[in-house]
């Protein structure tokens, strides 16, 4: 018999229930392949959720413990992206705008910098901003550059991040309307001219820090450099940077959270409008701000959403996924009262999607956007059933799917390569998780006839210092539940 008619076989006797529950292996060959998996794993102690699900008609072909509520780590992005797409629309682009009064080339007031929450935006984004006005006409800025971060509320630190207070990494970035390359603060380091010489010490983003520079400039042996943040009165914060840094060696890199990021992208936009030659005669605040009166100087818009969702399904960021939490409480509706832009109002609205989606939301609770440490319950099923939810809806399907990673190729399971099967490459789309207690990975094994993919999902809590054991378990039962699937026409 040829192997896709075997496939064939096997795919209709695995669907022969669907009532939720876990075939005998006699009657199942891929759920006798995944039991052994999971009982082979030695994975003592830990609490696992498994579903695989038929994507067309939600025939559950395989359950272990599918309705137990789990943490499911960065598998929270599932439902972000799915609810993104669905309720802002795949073309859906973010807009920083400038505004202000001109006469003459000269600005009367104030300039004010207000964004919609366009996690993209960079650095190189403002100074071409400030180009586009210089090119305009206008030379001088006669009052302060003020940002309008008030479009997407007050809230700056999602939820759950508080649970680390002392860790300053990006990972852990804060938020805002007005975010600067994902509001991270970069240190970098190149070697004086002569050994004794001070190192050279840049910070971006430029004019928002005081730069302490403490560190010389060595004849051979490695990089050695501290970097300590502080607070400044004024809501900047000052950088020491301390240790040595040898002749020769490439420019050091190291990267901090920024705890003002609005205040960090005034400044930013005030030294992008000095090198475009814009004098600014005041200084930096941020403040919400009336528009009326003020015309729209320059405008810059991101990519759309699904080109930007490939940050959030692919790279596994946590800041573009809390800055789309935000996007979603922001987003007007008919069918509620107008209030505050928070993430509490970004989760109910992600759970009142996944209800009317058919997913049965008992048990769920979400608080951030990106699964970023304790915050989230999923269960196995509930996962499936939004990744199901997802894939019948024609509206968004093709940018959802795109938006994974694909296993063996892009995103964060680019080296992982076991989970694309035997059956071919690119087979497996899907989204990671990983914290120091779970592991989880949850997506698509596509079949050549789509009507025949199959969904997956395995969360794994409890697995602290066993996290490779997990992610090896995770990977077989996807290469797995590929393998099943036929291999072509």
């Amino acid at each position: 018999m040829r192997p896709w008619m075997r496939a064939s076989l096997l795919i209709a006797a695995l669907a022969v229930s669907g009532q939720g529950h876990a075939q005998t292996p006699r009657s199942n060959p891929l759920g006798a392949a995944i039991t052994a998996i999971v009982e082979g794993s030695r994975l003592t102690g830990a609490r696992l959720g498994v579903v695989v699900m038929d994507a067309t008609t939600g025939r559950v072909l395989y359950e272990h413990d599918p309705d137990v509520p789990l943490n499911p780590a960065s598998n929270a992005k599932v439902l972000t992206a799915a609810v993104a797409l669905s309720r802002l629309g795949p073309p859906r682009r973010f807009a920083t705008g400038l505004y202000g009064s001109v006469t003459q080339g000269v600005t009367r007031g104030e300039v004010v910098l207000r964004g919609e929450g366009d996690p993209s935006l960079a650095l190189r984004d403002l100074y071409e901003m400030a180009r586009e006005l210089a090119l305009s006409g206008v030379r001088e800025v006669r009052g302060d550059v003020v940002v309008d971060d008030s479009f997407l509320g007050a809230q700056h630190l999602p939820p759950a991040f508080e649970q680390q207070p002392d860790e300053t990494a990006v990972f852990r970035s804060t938020v805002s309307a007005v975010s600067l390359d994902r509001n991270a603060m970069v240190v970098r380091v190149a070697a004086g001219p002569d050994v004794g010489a001070p190192a050279l010490v840049a910070v971006d983003p430029p004019g928002y820090a005081e730069v302490v520079n403490e560190v010389s400039t060595t004849d051979g042996g490695s990089p050695s450099l501290s970097v300590e943040v502080t607070p400044l009165a004024d809501g900047r914060e000052r950088v020491r940077v301390t240790g040595r840094h040898p002749l020769g060696a490439p420019v050091a890199l190291r990267a901090r959270r920024l705890e003002n990021p609005s205040l960090a992208a005034g400044y930013a936009l005030r030294s992008m409008l000095a090198v475009a030659g814009v004098r600014v005669t005041g200084g930096v605040r941020v403040a919400p701000a009336a528009l009326a009166g003020r015309a729209l100087l320059v405008r810059h818009e991101s990519a759309p959403l699904a080109t930007l969702l490939q940050r959030v399904g692919k790279e596994s960021d946590n800041f573009y996924a809390e800055m789309t939490l935000l996007a979603l409480a922001a987003q007007p509706s008919r069918e509620e009262p107008a209030g505050e832009v928070t993430f509490e109002r970004g989760a109910a609205r992600m759970i009142d999607w996944a209800r009317r989606a058919g997913v049965d939301t008992q048990g769920m609770v979400v608080r951030n956007g990106s699964g970023l440490f304790d915050a989230n319950r999923f269960s196995a099923r509930q996962v499936a059933s939004v990744l199901r939810a997802a894939w019948r809806d024609p509206a968004i399907r093709d940018e959802y799917v795109a938006q994974l990673a694909v296993a063996g190729d892009e995103g964060t399971l680019r080296s992982r390569g076991r989970a694309a099967g035997t059956s071919g490459p690119r087979r497996v789309r899907a989204k990671t998780g990983t914290l120091r207690d779970v592991i989880a990975l949850s997506g698509y094994a596509l079949a050549p006839d789509p009507s025949r993919t199959l969904i997956f999902v395995v969360l794994c809590n409890g697995v602290a210092g066993h996290g490779a054991e997990a992610r090896a378990m995770a990977d077989r039962i996807a290469a797995t539940v590929a393998d099943a699937l036929p291999r072509g026409p």
